[in-house]
Parts: C-alpha cells; structure tokens; sequence
C-alpha cells in the first residue's frame, strides 16, 4: 500500500476515534466543572458574583453544551461523521467557553486557559486543518473577550490584564496550535513510514 494511502486509512479511521475520546473528555469536563460550580453556588457561598442570575445562566450553556455531546455521540455511534462534523463541534466548544467567559465578567479569570484544551483536542483528530481552525478560532475568541471587557463593559486598564499579558497568552495559544500541528506531522510520517534510518549496527 502506498504511503498516502495508508495515511488516508489511518486518518479515517483515528479521526473517528479521536472524536470519540474528544466526546467523552468533554463530557467529564462539563460534569466536573458545573459539579464545581454547584458546590460554589449551594454550599460555598463565598463569591458574591456567583448570583442566582449567572447560576442560571451556567446552567443553561451547560445544558447546550451536554446537548452537543448527546448529538455527536448518536452521530458517532452510528459511524456517521461527516467532514464538517469536527469543524462544527470544535466552534461550539470555542462559541460556549466564550460565552461563559462573558457571562463570568471576569478579566482575570482563569476559564481562558481552557482554550489550550481545544485546540489540543484538534490534534486527536488528526487534521491540520482543524488544529489551524481551533487555534485561530481560540486566538479570535479571546481578543473578542478582550474586546468585550473594554469596549462593553468599559473597563478601565487596572481592572483588565495588561497589554503584555493579553499578547503573551496570545502567543502562548498560537505556539499550541504549532505544538499540535507537528504532533500530527510526525503521526503521518511514522505511517507512511518514518524517513530517518537508524543505523542499528552502529548503536551496538
């Protein structure tokens, strides 16, 4: 079999299991954080922005994001995963964290670290194009945050992260996506068949 091809064959069949393994982290993450956030709002009660309101709104875009997980895995269930598919789970993934990021309000929360997690869920699929489509959705998302806090909410700079940080983060979310990219790369070069000889006689 050729090398592309056996790439093709890998790619088909890991994307789907990828997906897959995707699916069930995001199920974990979701129960575990609103789990988290059940005992602040219940039991805790030591964060006074934690309202009744925001408690209701956490709510519902977890119930969104559950239902996301309930459509893809009857999707993937029945091995029906289409191209888009993965283009469309990772934009709901990027569109709900952003939205509980505006709903927190938070300049300084530590909810945008999470963009990490989807752009290196990209590299499970083992796609190239989907890793460039969730880091510069991830890298987009957070300046749209950005631009939220300041423009929105008008909030004045010592509120807000400073201009270093905010880039820093930035960067930090692109070197990811490279980071993931040549994970990938590397993937396919071991299935077509790795270029470097060893010279095992050599290593004796």
């Amino acid at each position: 079999m050729e090398p592309d091809a056996r790439w093709a064959d890998a790619q088909r069949i890991e994307s789907w299991a990828g997906e897959v393994r995707v699916n069930l982290v995001r199920l974990v993450a979701i129960l575990a954080f609103y789990g988290h956030h059940l005992i602040n709002f219940y039991l805790v009660r030591d964060d006074p922005t934690v309202t009744a309101t925001y408690h209701a709104t956490v709510t519902a875009i977890v119930l969104a994001w559950g239902g996301a997980v309930l459509v893809l895995h009857y999707c993937l269930a029945r091995r029906w995963m289409p191209p888009v598919l993965k283009y469309v789970a990772t934009g709901w993934d990027i569109v709900l964290l952003t939205l509980l990021l505006m709903v927190g309000r938070d300049p300084r929360s530590t909810l945008p670290v999470l963009y990490f997690l989807v752009i290196v869920a990209a590299a499970l699929r083992l796609s190239l194009p989907l890793i460039y489509a969730a880091t510069l959705g991830s890298m987009g998302a957070y300046l749209f945050f950005l631009g939220y806090l300041r423009f929105w909410l008008g909030l004045p700079d010592p509120e807000r992260l400073s201009r270093a940080q905010q880039i820093i983060f930035l960067l930090a979310l692109g070197a990811a996506g490279i980071l993931a990219g040549q994970v990938v790369r590397q993937t396919r070069r071991i299935v077509q068949g790795y270029p470097v000889a060893v010279d095992t006689e050599q290593e004796k």
